[in-house]
């Protein structure tokens, strides 16, 4: 009977985790993001790390009233990012960028990567997983 018991309580709580979205949500872009609002975000790439789970910038940006704050740009995990072509070693720390994002729906300070204006006039932006699922499905190489 216990462990009858334990599987039925095990089994109604998960349902509740993933029903609610919690089991999913720390990993989705549109539970975290806005996708609906984009933000363009300038300053000094202070940290610049592409790596799994997730890829991360870290801007010095000029706060309106004197001084610095950081602003964290999130982005996909570096695997996706490989096999999408996305030549992130254009970005430098030390160059001053200018990034679009989708501001957090939590915090002020973070945002999801959408472009990057670089200091080359560059325009550097990943197109997707839907765009690297239709160029594989074609056999043709992605392109934005």
């Amino acid at each position: 009977m216990p462990r009858k018991f334990a599987t039925v309580v095990f089994g109604v709580a998960g349902l509740l985790f993933f029903e609610h979205g919690l089991g999913l949500a720390h990993h989705s872009v549109t539970a975290n993001f806005d996708q609906s609002k984009t933000v363009d975000v300038t300053g000094k790439v202070k940290k610049f790390a592409i790596r799994n789970p997730h890829s991360e910038i870290t801007l010095e940006v000029a706060k309106p009233g004197g001084g610095v704050t950081e602003f964290h740009v999130e982005w996909s995990d570096k695997n996706a990012l490989i096999r999408r072509t996305v030549s992130v070693d254009k970005i430098r720390v030390g160059d001053t960028v200018t990034i679009n994002v989708n501001p957090s729906r939590r915090l002020s300070n973070l945002g999801y990567f959408r472009t990057a204006l670089l200091p080359d006039g560059t325009i550097l932006k990943d197109c997707g997983f839907a765009a690297y699922r239709d160029s594989v499905a074609k056999g043709t190489k992605i392109s934005c």
